[in-house]
């Protein structure tokens, strides 16, 4: 079998999402990438102008070490982290390194993949004022943001500080769409220039593979447009010729297929930080300068952590609209709750009480089938129609289905595009098949794209070429044959709605009597409660988590690393609450997760000994913050930090009151004494436990190890799993 390689650059009309541009053998020429061996300090790959950064030839650049190419005491940072780093995608950055040969200050920028270390090098700042400390500048821009309440002024802060910061002429936030095209919704920019604000821009003008690379890095920078690319020496590495995969690479050579679209609409410059709400790319900030402009690698550092943060605070704002929203259909399912009780006739309600199904999910319309008999509301096809979607939707076998176009995916459906262009339908049987629908009708979208959206080709030497727009003159376009779209509150309200019907409703009315209908409500009413009680307490953890880590961080990289740890510890803990249905956490399972990072390779370094427990999530999540920052401290200044370390982790209940007693003691670490004073480790272990469950957490400093007394009261421990049982 022939497999096709798909060249940087040449994309043919199959390929445009196969480019492959994380291997571009090449970089960006306002510096210098060294790949180095880890271990022998030596560079066995290059690319860029040595004889400017470096002092040094080109051809004489392989095979140098590192203290052949940088001056002490400078270098010694620099080696330090390449013997020491774990692979990772999280840059380091080094200022003011000296090179034995060159006449420029350099800034280092560098990450670890396996055996190899990627060192990219740039001239550094000429100067660095108190105000272009980079946590200093992150601070300030953050500050902008505290008193946005609404998305898009939380957005038009960020690109005033975004430009404020890096002196860009035109700074946009651009929101991918339902349809996977793009909009430009604020925009900060130099009087002179045009409006790109409400542009929209087709799905194709970021194609997938450079959609994922947003996803993994988090800032793209292109100094000038015009560059010529320098590429790497020799063009890949290993016996089978292997690419370099240069993903997180700043320096990183882009598309000239993109270089030719910044090009056509003027732009000289750009930089691109991804914002992200979760696991998905919500949008871009986008940066454009009319001349060709650099941004140094530590005001670059500034910027990416602002947009991480900015992201987390976009989320809050996104959270709290959709709060509201949730709050609202509460109240709608909680007085339609109060008419079901007393009716015996459930669909008839749905569509024709005080309260409806149009007043749960806003639609044009809506259909219940139930028990075989069709209950219609609003502008809804025909029963015949609905007859021919409903056999449709057996064959989906899915609880839940959601579509602004359903002409698209039914094409029976295309005729009813007045009324039932959207369908969102909840399934409550498969046989005799009964289900809940609410229909959108078609909105015909009258939309200003950047230029005409269809995509121009050529003939090349392996077909037909997709070439970039020369024309970004507005071009209007009427979308036909799609509703407004539902978005993720729509569906999160069809699944509770799905829900409380089938166990809460239809349950409760056959087989309770009128109190324990009641008693239902009321327990649905406490869990939507709870979920919102849930989520603000997630923000202020985070938040929290946000103000002490920066407190108690000395560097830029210590903030971000230790944010990210706790950050990561939060998420464990959740997902073990979600294994359970939120039930309760394992603690044995709690503590792995924590330990597992430094159980690797290392034999008898900890013994865990206890029955397991699940805990109520209200302790899940302290108990996993004391035990993150007992095992972190531990890898950092204890036990976990020698090899001949080991700890001793052991708990049980307390005799008459039932109360979890966990103890913690390392042995044959670094010596120990009591310290100076208390950071957030401490704060967090001793009060953490008491402030919210009651309990208790007793650090002791004893010359062969740190201690720890944990208390846990009885009422959070949801029962007992296993024997007790331990293990190495």
């Amino acid at each position: 079998m022939t497999i096709e390689t798909v060249r940087f650059g040449q994309v043919d009309l199959t390929t445009c999402d196969r480019e492959p541009i994380h291997v571009p053998g090449s970089i960006q020429p306002h510096g210098v990438l060294l790949v180095v061996n880890r271990h022998s300090q030596v560079v066995v790959q290059y690319a860029g102008n040595t004889r400017l950064l470096l002092g040094i030839e080109p051809g004489h650049t392989l095979g140098c070490s590192l203290p052949d190419l940088f001056e002490e005491p400078m270098l010694r940072p620099l080696i330090a982290h390449l013997q020491t780093a774990e692979q990772s995608a999280d840059p380091i950055i080094l200022l003011d390194l000296s090179p034995r040969s060159g006449q420029l200050m350099l800034t280092a920028t560098f990450h670890i993949q396996g055996e190899l270390a990627l060192i990219e090098l740039e001239p550094a700042r000429a100067s660095r004022t108190a105000s272009g400390n980079p946590l200093t500048q992150v601070k300030t821009m953050l500050a902008a943001l505290q008193s946005t309440t609404e998305v898009e002024a939380c957005c038009r802060a960020a690109t005033q500080q975004v430009r404020a910061a890096i002196g860009f002429s035109r700074v946009m936030v651009y929101q991918f769409l339902h349809d996977g095209s793009g909009k430009v919704i604020v925009e900060d920019k130099e009087d002179s220039l045009g409006s790109f604000l409400n542009l929209h821009y087709p799905a194709s003008d970021i194609p997938q593979q450079a959609q994922a690379l947003y996803k993994r890095s988090w800032l793209r920078l292109i100094p000038d447009t015009h560059y010529t690319p320098e590429p790497l020496v020799p063009a890949a590495l290993g016996p089978n010729g292997a690419p370099l995969d240069m993903s997180f690479c700043a320096l990183r050579s882009v598309s000239p297929l993109h270089l030719s679209y910044l090009r056509n609409m003027g732009v000289r410059a750009s930089m691109s930080l991804s914002i992200m709400i979760g696991d998905t790319l919500w949008g871009l900030i986008v940066c454009h300068n009319g001349t060709a402009r650099h941004v140094a690698p530590d005001l670059r550092l500034a910027c990416e952590l602002f947009a991480q943060l900015f992201s987390l605070q976009l989320d809050a704002r996104i959270a709290n609209a959709a709060a509201q929203r949730r709050a609202e259909h509460q109240r709608a399912q909680a007085a339609l709750a109060k008419n079901l009780l007393l009716t015996q006739d459930i669909a008839t309600e749905l569509v024709s009480g005080k309260i409806t199904l149009l007043d749960l999910i806003s639609a044009g319309g809506a259909a219940i089938l139930l028990g075989g008999k069709l209950h219609m509301l609003g502008q809804t096809p025909s029963a015949d129609a609905i007859d021919d979607l409903v056999a449709w939707l057996k064959t989906l076998e899915q609880p839940v289905v959601a579509t602004f176009q359903l002409g698209a995916v039914f094409a029976p459906a295309m005729p009813w595009a007045a009324t039932a262009c959207g369908l969102l339908t909840i399934s409550l049987s498969h046989q005799p098949g009964d289900y809940v629908m609410w229909f959108r009708p078609e909105v015909v979208r009258r939309v200003n794209w950047a230029g005409d959206p269809r995509k121009q080709a050529e003939d090349g030497p392996h077909g037909p070429l997709i070439m970039p727009r020369t024309s970004f003159v507005p071009h209007t376009q009427d979308i036909q044959h799609q509703s407004l779209p539902w978005d993720l509150v729509d569906l999160e309200m069809a699944h509770v709605f799905r829900l409380w019907l089938l166990e809460t409703v239809l349950r409760q009315i056959a087989d309770a009597t009128r109190q324990e209908r009641e008693a239902a409500f009321t327990r649905q009413s406490m869990l939507m409660a709870e979920l919102d009680h849930r989520v603000k307490n997630t923000l202020a953890n985070i938040q929290a988590l946000v103000r002490q880590t920066k407190t108690q961080a000395h560097s830029l990289e210590e903030f971000a690393l230790g944010l990210e740890m706790r950050i990561r510890a939060m998420a464990h803990a959740h997902d073990l609450l979600g294994e359970t249905s939120r039930q309760g956490a394992s603690i044995r399972r709690l503590i792995e997760e924590e330990l597992a990072p430094f159980r690797s390779g290392k034999i008898n370094n900890s013994v865990i000994c206890g029955a397991d427990f699940l805990l109520l999530s209200k302790a899940a999540m302290p108990f996993t913050m004391v035990m993150h920052e007992l095992i972190s401290n531990a890898a950092k200044y204890g036990a976990l930090s020698t090899a001949a370390g080991n700890i001793d982790i052991a708990w049980s209940r307390a005799p008459g009151t039932g109360d979890l007693v966990l103890t913690w003691k390392e042995c044959n670490g670094p010596p120990v004494a009591p310290p100076t004073r208390r950071g957030f480790g401490s704060v967090v272990i001793e009060r953490s436990l008491l402030h919210e469950l009651k309990g208790s957490g007793t650090l002791t400093f004893l010359p062969d190890g740190v201690g720890c007394i944990l208390t846990i009261p009885a009422a959070y421990i949801v029962h007992e799993e296993t024997q007790e049982t331990a293990y190495v």
